[in-house]
């Protein structure tokens, strides 16, 4: 595995060709931004959820295994999310307004105990994926999952593509 900077946009290059690096990555990370959108037009599937993916798998960690194991758990919440939002619609009814406040409850319980399951241990990738379900505003169903998973792989597919993009120019720097 690529052993590439995960987050590069955080990065600061100090050498002496630090405005070239900075531009370059900028440049970089704009191209590759646009191309992610072009390809979420025409797939169908939202842009906002695979800039989530993006941020999900920049979130810690500066290597690639760091990175896939933040999309794991960035897709993991998705389903978390997925599974509290079926678990809302089914004990609203005799619950009433306390059926979200009681499975949001839960489902940070699970999440933050998560912490200790390496490496698949960052909870804000986690609840990455859960601010994408949520923020879908859509009833769960595998049409949802199906059109949120790919768009948060492909931004993460999108980060570790400027990262790869980002370590390459330095090396030939």
């Amino acid at each position: 595995m690529t052993h590439a900077p995960a987050a590069p946009s955080t990065s600061a290059p100090t050498d002496a060709t630090s405005d070239e690096h900075f531009h370059a990555l900028t440049l970089i990370t704009a191209a590759v931004a646009a191309a992610a959108t072009f390809a979420t037009i025409v797939l169908g599937i939202p842009t906002w959820a695979a800039f989530l993916g993006w941020v999900g798998y920049s979130v810690s960690g500066p290597t690639t295994r760091e990175g896939v194991a933040n999309l794991i758990s960035f897709l993991l919440g998705l389903g978390f999310g997925m599974g509290t939002g079926l678990s809302i619609e089914r004990l609203t009814p005799s619950l009433g307004d306390a059926a979200t406040p009681l499975l949001i409850f839960g489902v940070t319980v699970l999440v933050m105990s998560l912490r200790r399951l390496t490496p698949i241990n960052n909870p804000l990738a986690y609840f990455l994926g859960l601010i994408c379900f949520f923020a879908s505003a859509q009833m769960a169903s595998i049409t949802l999952l199906t059109m949120l998973a790919p768009a948060g792989a492909l931004g993460a597919f999108s980060a570790w593509l400027v990262s790869v993009l980002y370590s390459r120019l330095q090396r030939a720097a």
